[in-house]
């Protein structure tokens, strides 16, 4: 038996882990039931709670994406979702203004600019920085951080599958690139003097429907 292709990982993934996953979430809001709200306990066990959830979010909609279906919730408030990824990994931002919304679903999209961030954060940055700009059929976000860097050479392989110079699976920005088309968006590495910038392309929500 072969294995399945690379672009078929992320459907395999999903499929295989929906179960389990939905087994963890059960056992986790039992033994949420059976602790007072006061328990110092409590707050472990609702953070278990969000970060299953989160992970449910996005077996589902890799899952959607594989089957070449719409994302559930297709519709994403890209502020949002870049303050709570700014938050996770202590990145600045710059504010949006009104409520940008964008094509795609939250838990990917957040997932999306956690791929970059940690990415960064892996290549030794120390400052990492998200800005977000609106055009007028979509939003451009850039990811800059102060680490390694790209060698312009590497700036459109850094996407493969299995691509990688520091020992890991490869799979982060490949995930991140697969994410970005599937709502109608690109990706790209541009090679800084000191450090890299990723630019995310992302249609405005009211300019396409996912799986249109």
């Amino acid at each position: 038996m072969t294995a399945p292709a690379a672009d078929l990982l992320p459907g395999v993934l999903a499929h295989e882990l929906r179960n389990p996953l939905a087994s963890a979430m059960a056992g986790v809001l039992v033994a949420r039931d059976l602790v007072d709200d006061d328990d110092p306990r409590a707050a472990v066990l609702d953070g278990a709670v969000r970060d299953l959830q989160r992970v449910a979010d996005l077996t589902d909609g890799w899952l959607a994406l594989a089957r070449g279906r719409a994302v559930p919730g297709g519709v994403a408030d890209l502020g949002e979702a870049l303050a709570a990824v700014a938050a996770r990994h202590g990145a600045e931002m710059s504010p949006l203004a009104g409520q940008p919304s964008v094509v795609g679903q939250t838990a990917l999209l957040e997932r999306l600019f956690d791929n970059l961030c940690d990415n960064a954060r892996r290549a030794g940055a120390r400052s990492l920085r998200l800005t977000a700009l609106r055009r007028t059929d979509d939003y451009v976000v850039h990811v800059d951080d102060d680490g390694a860097g790209v060698a312009a050479a590497d700036a459109e392989r850094v996407f493969q599958p299995g691509w990688t110079t520091r020992g890991g699976a490869g799979l982060g920005l490949y995930a991140v690139a697969a994410t970005a088309a599937a709502f109608g968006g690109s990706v790209r590495c541009e090679p800084q003097p000191r450090g890299s910038r990723f630019t995310v392309v992302l249609p405005a929500a009211a300019t396409r429907t996912v799986g249109a």
